[in-house]
């Protein structure tokens, strides 16, 4: 990935590598797991983070997914359908796909359609978004920690968890917070949504203190942000990051804390891959030595 130079490197010597070998082995060879491995591991640290975004019903999820993506909206097939979990990844031209349960087959689907099978896995919304080459973003339904979806078979990298700002982080949240696997809550982002409803700031900071005081050591960090607000401007499609307005919603503060975020986990997707790469080569030299 060209935003990360490591990664790139290691994206680069492993396509390389790969290629070496299948040249110099026959089909069938013991070497062949290997190389199924170099490519399975070239093909995860090719594809974008992809970040989960979960809390409770109703807590901004939608709002912040959009905003996250600089979408101004979704196609009807994925906004009649929020009970799905529902990724939105960057595409040329807009497309949605069905994902079944059974062998994780695509269906193509028209954007319009309004009613869905209960057995889906996913929906996948591909969308010509800048905001989506970096990060792909998973919405889920309300209260996806509590179990509700396994977030390891979505190839889930880190967690933005919403509260909304005039009920937020109630025992329920916490709860379904402590149910989330370890090495996500330990990258996870808290993301207080509707400041805008917050009465003053007086009301804000106080509810700021409160966050920090309950659930500060749970989260990487906290942000709180008007999800409206945001999208406001977002649907104006002209460049808002030196807007005054922008940076009052907390949208500035958000995109700052989601960047260091994403660093962190490329880096600590890139240095796994190279230990994982130093044992494949082991096996491989291993083999072949003998």
């Amino acid at each position: 990935m060209s935003d990360h130079p490591l990664t790139g490197r290691i994206v680069t010597e492993l396509r390389q590598a790969r290629g070496r070998l299948e040249r110099a082995v026959a089909p069938g060879s013991q070497l062949s797991p290997a190389i199924r491995a170099l490519r399975r591991m070239e093909q995860r640290l090719d594809r974008p983070l992809r970040l989960a975004i979960c809390g409770e019903v109703n807590a901004g999820k939608s709002s912040l997914a959009n905003l996250l993506g600089r979408i101004e909206s979704l196609p009807t097939a994925a906004i009649s359908n929020t009970r799905i979990p529902t990724l939105l990844y960057y595409a040329h031209q807009p497309e949605i796909w069905a994902v079944h349960h059974a062998g994780g087959g695509r269906v193509r689907l028209r954007a319009d359609r309004k009613i869905l099978p209960d057995s889906l896995f996913r929906l996948e919304v591909g969308l010509p978004s800048e905001g989506l080459r970096a990060v792909q973003v998973l919405d889920l339904p309300g209260l996806a920690g509590a179990g509700q979806v396994d977030l390891t078979v979505h190839s889930v990298d880190a967690v933005l968890w919403c509260t909304f700002s005039t009920q937020a982080w109630k025992e329920s949240e916490r709860l379904a917070w402590s149910e989330m696997p370890a090495r996500l809550r330990a990258c996870g982002l808290l993301v207080a949504t509707h400041t805008d409803l917050l009465a003053n700031a007086r009301d804000r900071e106080k509810l700021s203190t409160r966050l920090r005081d309950e659930c500060g050591p749970l989260f990487r960090e906290i942000v709180m942000v008007s999800t409206l607000d945001a999208l406001a401007f977002v649907r104006e499609g002209e460049p808002v990051s030196s807007r005054p307005a922008w940076r009052a919603s907390g949208a500035d503060t958000l995109d700052s804390a989601l960047s260091a975020l994403l660093m962190n986990m490329r880096e600590r997707r890139a240095q796994s891959a190279l230990a994982m790469t130093g044992r494949i080569a082991q096996r491989a030299l291993a083999y072949i030595e003998s």
